[in-house]
C-alpha cells in the first residue's frame, strides 16, 4: 500500500532480479543527483516556496518532486516570438515556456549566417516567469540570412539551445 495526497493505493511488489544494467545504473546515479539537488533547494527558504508556488493545487506533486523533476528534465523552450522584431532598435523579442520555474537566464545573440555576433544580451522576465523578453540595441536593416541563438539555462545548470533563421 503507498499513501499519495491522502490517498491510498494498492500496487504490486515489485520484482527484482538483481542485475543491473548500465543503462539502469546510469539512470540510478542521475536520479540521486537529482535528489540531492532536490534535498539542497528544500533547504533554502526562496527556493522552496518558488517550487510549491509552481505546484499549488496538484494533489500529487510536492515541491520535492517539483524539484526532482526540476533537475530530471532539460529547460525545452515553447516559443521564440518574433513577430515584432524587424530590426530596428528596440523592438522586442519574446521567449516562452510552459513551466513557470524552469529558467533562471536566457540569453539572447542575434549572429550572421557565419556566427558573427551583431549583439547579444540577457533576456528579463516578463513577470509570471514563463515569458521572457529582450529589446534590441542594434539596427538591423536587413534581417535575411540573419539567425537568433536563444540559450537558455535552468536553477540545476542544464542549458539549452535553439537558433531561429530569418
Amino acid at each position: 500500500m503507498r499513501q499519495r495526497g491522502g490517498r491510498t493505493f494498492l500496487t504490486t511488489r515489485p520484482e527484482r532480479s538483481g542485475i543491473i544494467s548500465e543503462k539502469q545504473r546510469v539512470h540510478r546515479e542521475r536520479f540521486q543527483r537529482a535528489v540531492r539537488y532536490a534535498r539542497t533547494s528544500m533547504l533554502v527558504p526562496e527556493r522552496k516556496a518558488e517550487y510549491l508556488a509552481a505546484v499549488k493545487g496538484s494533489a500529487f506533486m510536492t515541491a520535492f518532486t517539483a524539484a526532482v523533476t526540476d533537475h530530471m528534465k532539460a529547460p525545452q523552450i515553447d516559443e521564440i516570438d518574433v513577430e515584432g522584431y524587424t530590426g530596428a532598435i528596440g523592438e522586442p523579442i519574446i521567449v516562452r515556456t510552459a513551466t513557470p520555474f524552469k529558467f533562471v537566464s536566457v540569453k539572447i545573440s542575434i549572429q550572421q549566417a557565419n556566427g558573427t555576433v551583431i549583439e547579444s544580451g540577457n533576456a528579463v522576465t516578463l513577470g509570471n516567469r514563463t515569458e521572457w523578453g529582450y529589446q534590441s540595441t542594434t539596427n538591423i536593416p536587413v534581417l535575411v540570412g540573419m539567425k537568433l541563438v536563444v540559450t537558455v539555462a535552468d536553477r540545476p545548470g542544464k542549458e539549452v539551445t535553439q537558433e531561429h533563421v530569418f
